[in-house]
């Protein structure tokens, strides 16, 4: 394979040493694997996937992000960079014109989740939230979540269940429907790879009849509803996705809008609007739902917080309240990395650890000073095996803290709870 992409600078650098880790085979990977890794790297306007250990208990992954817009952005602008949908960086800031940000406009970015109810293992779609998990367990090193935005056609916002991935593909035609091609002459019966194509450039078709895993030729349409397809991703998520995802994995779709979970001893809720749902959603049948699942676990001001999320339908995972009981958390530890005075410069390192497996999180930006963390980690050993890979490709050396998620939980949840009275 050539290496004419190798340009120069930082991109020269990383090539060199990307290409020294492929000889001694310290990832157990190919040369032309890892290099495929590179031509993602250096790629511009790419989106990222956010990719997370897997809890061994708790159901909350990432957190919430707040950036600072330019006067040259627009919610569906950010909604791309930070691999969101349209419709959920809507929810999540309700009182912004999405077309006329302004500069310096703090902006929150929905980026923190309650995993779907259920097994985990195989792709988990939740139609009412418009997200994709995949899970995945690599041989050496933790299990991890990778979460996508999507978008669901009329083919899929009725069906759910149990599938499974019948066939990965590259460029794949598109037979027009026939109601399309009655209001459209025009239209083939078949249309054939291109940028015209609404498949994009990579799917999976499922099992159980005419239905699909794709991309998409319009990347803005993510996390919006749609008028035709089956479920439809950012190109650069999809691509990666098409490649990690095995034949055969199991592929369980679910409509969820009500979810609750734990972490670190706090109760989570995230609630999403239904879709065809106009106006507030029913708060009577939110409190009922919430007293059967966990009775007597909550008091007044969560309570408060209850009502107050379910009017909101932010689609943001909220703490709600401490767990009653006395929770054991398990010892934690991160790597701090660098700091970068903005999330832009801070994301072209982001994307190259994730592309290389590492889960890697953003924290302070809204104050001028973006840090950015590797883990959290609850295998001492392994954290340190990744330290040196990370300065082995990068130069960056690592610093190990410790981590305590509860203090974090704690202090969010008290601001939570003022803001409910």
């Amino acid at each position: 394979m050539g290496i004419s992409f190798c340009v120069g600078g930082f991109e020269l650098m990383l090539c060199k040493r990307l290409k020294s880790i492929a000889k001694f085979n310290l990832w157990q990977q190919s040369f032309g694997h890892v290099m495929l890794l590179l031509v993602a790297l250096t790629m511009t306007g790419q989106t990222n996937a956010m990719t997370y250990v897997l809890p061994a208990k708790d159901d909350v992954i990432g957190q919430i992000q707040y950036v600072r817009a330019k006067s040259s952005d627009t919610l569906k602008k950010l909604a791309k960079q930070y691999d969101v949908g349209l419709a959920q960086i809507k929810a999540a800031n309700p009182d912004i014109d999405s077309n006329k940000l302004k500069a310096d406009q703090p902006i929150v970015i929905p980026t923190r989740h309650i995993l779907p109810k259920g097994p985990r293992k195989g792709i988990v779609i939740n139609i009412a939230e418009q997200r994709l998990y995949y899970y995945s367990y690599p041989e050496e090193g933790p299990a991890m979540v990778s979460t996508y935005p999507v978008s669901i056609g009329p083919e899929g916002r009725s069906r759910t269940g149990n599938f499974m991935v019948e066939k990965r593909l590259r460029k794949p035609s598109w037979e027009v429907p026939i109601s399309l091609r009655d209001s459209n002459p025009g239209l083939p019966e078949v249309m054939p790879p291109g940028p015209k194509n609404p498949l994009g450039e990579y799917g999976m078709s499922l099992s159980g009849g005419n239905y699909m895993i794709h991309g998409t030729n319009e990347p803005y349409s993510i996390g919006t509803k749609v008028y035709r397809g089956s479920i439809r991703l950012y190109p650069e998520d999809i691509a990666v996705l098409v490649r990690r995802a095995e034949k055969d994995i199991p592929v369980r779709i679910v409509n969820e809008s009500f979810k609750y979970g734990y972490q670190n001893g706090a109760l989570f809720f995230e609630i999403h609007k239904p879709q065809g749902v106009k106006g507030n959603i029913n708060l009577a049948a939110l409190v009922n739902l919430v007293t059967k699942i966990i009775p007597d676990q909550l008091w007044a001001d969560g309570w408060q917080k209850v009502k107050k999320s379910g009017e909101q339908a932010s689609g943001i995972a909220t703490p709600i309240a401490m767990v009653r009981s006395k929770i054991k958390h398990p010892k934690q530890w991160r790597l701090r990395l660098a700091t970068y005075k903005s999330h832009a410069t801070a994301r072209k390192y982001m994307l190259q650890l994730e592309e290389l497996g590492v889960p890697v999180t953003v924290e302070g930006c809204e104050t001028g000073k973006c840090i950015m963390f590797a883990g959290p980690f609850r295998d001492y050993t392994y954290m340190k095996k990744i330290a040196k890979r990370m300065k082995w490709v990068t130069r960056v050396k690592s610093v190990i803290v410790p981590y305590r998620p509860v203090d974090d939980v704690k202090r969010e949840l008290g601001k939570t709870m003022a803001s409910a009275k």
